[in-house]
Formats: C-alpha cells, structure tokens, sequence
C-alpha cells in the first residue's frame, strides 16, 4: 500500500518513511509544493500526509489540488497546535488532523483507522452498485469482482468521484498516469481501451442484465455508463 507524505521536515520525512517502510508500506516524499507539482511518480497513494506549513505555500491551499487528483483520504501533519487551524483541516475535507510531534506508533494507528473507515464508508455506500476497496484496491459491481491493475482500479473511483460529471482525458492522464497532458501523448487513452475490453468480456461472460462501461463523452471526456439491458428490452 502506497502513501504519499508531503513534509518540508527532511529528518521527520525519513524517520516516517524508514517507520512506515517497516510496516508494510511504500511511501513518495514531497518536501514542498513546487516538488509535489513537478512530480513523476507512478504509485497511486491509498492515503496522503499532507504538512500545513510548506517552505512555499501552505497544506491548506494544496488540499484542493490532492483531492482533485486523489481519490484517498488526506490527513493534516503539522505542529500547529490550535483549534482554528484544526476546524479549518477538517471543513476542508481532511480526515484528520495531527499534531506534531507525534509518536510512531500513533501515526499507524491513526492512519490504519482512516483505512478501514474509507473502506467501511465505501461499502455501506448503496446508490452506487460499484464497491471500492482502497486498502485492498479492488473493486466489485453488484458484488462481481472487476479484477482491475491499480492504474483501472484508479480510473473507476476516479470515475465515480466525478460521477454524473464526465472527467477530460488531461485530467485522467495525470491522475493515472502522473504527469501532465502534452496534447499528443495517448497512454491514457490507451488503459481506457483496454479497460473497456476487459469489462465486456466480464460482462459477456457473466450474462449479467446490468453491465459497466466507460463512456467518451465529446469534447468532455469520459463517464461511467451503468446499463440495465433488461430495461432496454
């Protein structure tokens, strides 16, 4: 499982990196805003450490720009020790909000809670008939398994976090692939083709009434298109 830490800290970074390195996890150190947007990396994170106070910004202002383009759950890591700043990370949207310095042992526990609750959240969604295991990253349709790669499993909740709205190919691309769209690259393009072949097929299979794709809508992008074949009949 893949984290994201975005903390300007150098020593803290590794400390957390080494702690987290022996749990089990992966882990991409940001150590300020210029250096998350500029970054290449390929891992999708499951969950995101985000400090408030960055060398040339601030986690606050940042926060916008990760839940765009991340799916997971953030969380706030800064020495900030005050209820307004506390109130602000959490209207924003963030999980949680811890105060530096932290124990190690604390840290994991917060942040395997936080795991189990964007799972247990997912699941008791019902108006979607799509379920999303983050931890695991696996995701079913009325309970059939999709056997997606982390890229398709990362275009599916990114899908449904949109949804109804279409998502545009330049903001796939860099949600998926980690980069920003040059106009001409078409790897994204690319998953998404294959990802629909792999659904009908599924879905050829399975004999199912409702079926999954992923509609191009033009001049938008791409949509979820959930289609209930009994009722067209």
């Amino acid at each position: 499982m893949h984290i994201y830490l975005i903390e300007d800290d150098l020593k803290l970074a590794k400390l957390i990196q080494l702690f987290l390195l022996k749990q089990g996890f992966t882990i991409d150190i940001f150590n300020s805003v210029a250096d998350y947007k500029r970054h290449s990396a390929t891992f999708i994170p499951a969950l995101i450490i985000c400090d408030v106070m960055l060398p040339d910004g601030n986690g606050f202002e940042l926060f916008q720009q990760l839940s765009t383009e991340h799916t997971c759950p953030i969380i706030f890591l800064t020495a900030l020790d005050s209820d307004q700043s506390h109130i602000k990370g959490l209207n924003l949207g963030a999980y949680d909000y811890l105060i530096k310095p932290l124990k190690p042992e604390l840290l994991l526990a917060k942040i395997n809670a936080i795991l189990r609750q964007s799972d247990t959240n997912q699941h008791e969604s019902n108006e979607q008939p799509i379920t999303l295991n983050h931890t695991k990253r696996e995701a079913y349709f009325i309970g059939m398994p999709l056997n997606l790669n982390d890229s398709e499993f990362e275009i599916i909740a990114f899908l449904i976090k949109s949804a109804p709205h279409p998502v545009s190919r330049e903001m796939l691309f860099k949600q998926v692939i980690g980069r920003n769209y040059n106009g001409l690259d078409r790897a994204i393009d690319l998953k998404i083709s294959r990802l629909r072949k792999k659904l009908t097929t599924l879905f050829s299979n399975q004999k199912s009434d409702i079926t999954l794709d992923i509609k191009s809508v033009r001049s938008k992008g791409y949509c979820l298109d959930i289609i209930n074949t009994e009722k067209s009949k």
